[in-house]
This record gives structure tokens, C-alpha cells and sequence, in this order.
């Protein structure tokens, strides 16, 4: 015996209620399969359905190009280099006494200690570049001389650019979570949109012998499965 049984995935859902919508209309005309709020209704839903579903998958789509990475890795590369070098150079002043070890506290780094910090995270070279920009300008303004061979302003540069991306990415994470959040809220209102939907396609054609039923509800996207050695066939694609 043919029993229903809800779409599982959200390309399913889409094509299932695409397919009534669609077939609710044959050449301009209105077939009267489908009550007029509740045509409206799964139509409106699933406009609004499609486009957070086309953001999700367009940002996820951004978020893994190839070419975006490759691109971000080089910036977080370059950023991290420069960051580095920049406070090993700080290091070697220090030890030739061009600069006082005391000066070390204002990028942050331990007074007593020539060894770099871990920078393999992104947040720290985020967190490092900032300090010693800070740092720099602070030493820099009560009459310091600038550090060479990178300069502060190669290493602001670096830094500033690969923190944009850094943001950039942040906000396609952030777009992605939001509309997954958003289409797994819709999803239960989709669910009863679609059996509503099924049950007046149903009823439309309740008249008729089983299997002529079954043909014509199907065509306005009803999908049904059949139970067989206890797995479930799809009658429908």
C-alpha cells in the first residue's frame, strides 16, 4: 500500500512544492487543485525558502573558493612574516643596545626573554600585529628611532591587509551561520505547508480508483513509497 512520507532534505522540499505550485497553473489557467490561501501560502514560503537557501549556498560557495583561500593564506603568510621579523629585529636592537629592554613591555613582550611568540593561530597574528603597532608608535612618539628592515609602516601594511580579509571571512561565517539558522527554522513550517498542500491534492482526487488516484496526485508532487521486504521503494523521483 502507497504511503506518503515528507521530503528529507531541502532540494526536496524545494522540488516538491515547485512541482504543486507549478502544476496548480497549466497554461494561464487556475486548476482549483489547491485552495487559493493555501497556493499563496506555499508560494510565498517558498520564495522565501529559495532565496535563504540560494545565500547559503552562495556563501559557503564563497567561503571555499580556491582562489579566495589562496589569496587569504598568502595575506595570513605575509602577515605573520612581517609581524615576526619585525620583533626579532626589535630583539636585535635590544641586544646591541640601540633599544632599552625595558621598551620590550610596551609591545607587550616579556622584558626578560628574547623568544618569539606563538603566532600560528590567526588570532595571533591579529592579536601580535596590533601590539607591536601599537607598541612602535608608542616608543616612536617619547622620541625613539624608527626600526628598519621592516619598517612599521611595511608591517602595518601587511597586517592591515590581511585583517580586512580576516573580517572578511568572519562575515561569510557569520552570513553562512545565520541563514542555515534561518532555513532550520523554516523547515517545520515548510513540512506542514507541504502536508497541507498533499492533503487537498488528496482530497481533489479522492473519487478516483486507487491507482488513477495515485498517478494524479503524484503529478502534483504527492510522493509516494511503497513498503516492500520491509524497505520503502520510491515510486517517484
Amino acid at each position: 500500500m502507497p504511503y506518503r512520507r515528507l521530503p528529507k532534505t531541502d532540494q526536496a522540499r524545494i522540488r516538491t512544492l515547485r512541482m504543486a505550485i507549478d502544476s496548480s497553473v497549466q497554461n494561464g489557467v487556475y486548476m482549483n487543485v489547491l485552495s487559493h490561501n493555501t497556493y499563496y501560502k506555499a508560494k510565498t514560503f517558498l520564495e522565501r525558502f529559495v532565496r535563504e537557501v540560494d545565500i547559503y549556498k552562495k556563501s559557503v560557495s564563497e567561503q571555499s573558493s580556491k582562489r579566495g583561500n589562496q589569496r587569504y593564506e598568502a595575506a595570513l603568510k605575509r602577515a605573520r612574516m612581517y609581524v615576526s621579523h619585525f620583533i626579532q629585529v626589535l630583539s636585535m636592537s635590544i641586544m646591541r643596545g640601540e633599544i632599552a629592554r625595558a621598551k620590550r613591555a610596551y609591545y607587550g613582550l616579556p622584558e626578560n626573554e628574547d623568544s618569539l611568540p606563538n603566532l600560528l593561530s590567526e588570532t595571533a597574528v591579529l592579536e601580535w600585529g596590533q601590539r607591536i603597532i601599537d607598541g612602535e608608535r608608542r616608543r616612536q612618539a617619547e622620541g625613539g628611532v624608527p626600526i628598519y628592515n621592516p619598517t612599521m609602516g611595511r608591517v602595518s601594511v601587511e597586517f592591515e591587509t590581511f585583517r580586512q580579509m580576516y573580517r572578511q571571512q568572519q562575515m561569510l561565517q557569520q552570513r553562512t551561520s545565520d541563514a542555515l539558522r534561518n532555513i532550520a527554522g523554516m523547515r517545520p513550517e515548510g513540512d506542514k505547508i507541504i502536508l497541507d498542500v498533499w492533503s487537498e491534492i488528496e482530497a481533489k482526487f479522492s473519487a478516483l480508483e486507487s491507482s488513477e488516484r495515485i498517478k494524479h496526485c503524484a503529478s502534483y508532487g504527492v510522493i509516494y513509497y511503497t513498503r516492500g521486504d520491509r524497505k520503502a521503494k520510491d515510486t517517484q523521483e
